[in-house]
């Protein structure tokens, strides 16, 4: 019997072959094992955020408290109704691009469909100390309150400070974070997208 060639270029484009097969394998069943569990973590994250914008931060069990709160709609839909202590509120969701990457969050408006109630900003891979801090509390809740339309239109923006429109009032806007103009301008143009796109829910959840 021939002695097998362990130094041939047969030997060696065999041998790669076999080990990329065993790898590709072993990384499609792991892949497949963890997918509901990686499913399960992007639901919850997903809830959470949601319940962010409706002023609803670090509960016990938010897949709990999700499921109490929301009343319609399903977790990608882009608009969800909720009961917050007696009191609906509309959930719009909101996705756009920043300076790097996307950014998308949630805005939840009272039930005079006019009103914000509350917000909820993230991003993939804004600068950090700079356009990440849409995703600091102190930048979200700068929007609770703020008026949405003017004259049937979305007038809800962010403005570097000193640059609103002057026919503009200031309940009408919120200023943009200090050194992130571009992350903040794809913050303004995805509230004015979404909430504008998602007008005729607003107007259908209107007392």
């Amino acid at each position: 019997m021939a002695k097998l060639n362990t130094n041939s270029n047969a030997y060696t484009l065999i041998y790669a072959s076999v080990l990329v097969i065993i790898v590709a394998f072993l990384l499609a069943f792991v892949a497949s094992a963890l997918k509901p569990t990686q499913d399960a973590n992007v639901a919850l994250d997903t809830k959470k955020q949601i319940l962010s914008a409706l002023n609803i931060r670090d509960c016990a069990d938010p897949d709990a408290k999700y499921d109490e709160v929301i009343t319609e709609g399903q977790l990608n839909s882009p608009v969800l109704r909720a009961n917050v202590d007696g009191e609906e509120k509309l959930v719009v969701a909101v996705k756009g691009a920043g300076l790097w990457g996307p950014l998308w969050g949630w805005v939840s408006i009272n039930k005079d469909g006019q009103t914000v109630y509350g917000t909820f900003f993230n991003h993939e891979s804004e600068t950090a100390g700079l356009g990440a801090r849409i995703k600091e509390q102190w930048f979200q809740d700068g929007f609770q309150g703020k008026q949405i339309f003017q004259d049937g239109k979305v007038a809800l923006g962010v403005y570097k400070q000193g640059k609103a429109p002057s026919t503009l009032p200031a309940d009408y806007y919120v200023d943009a974070v200090t050194g992130a103009t571009l992350t903040s301008n794809g913050v303004n143009d995805m509230i004015q997208k979404c909430l504008t796109d998602n007008q005729g829910a607003i107007e259908a959840f209107k007392e």
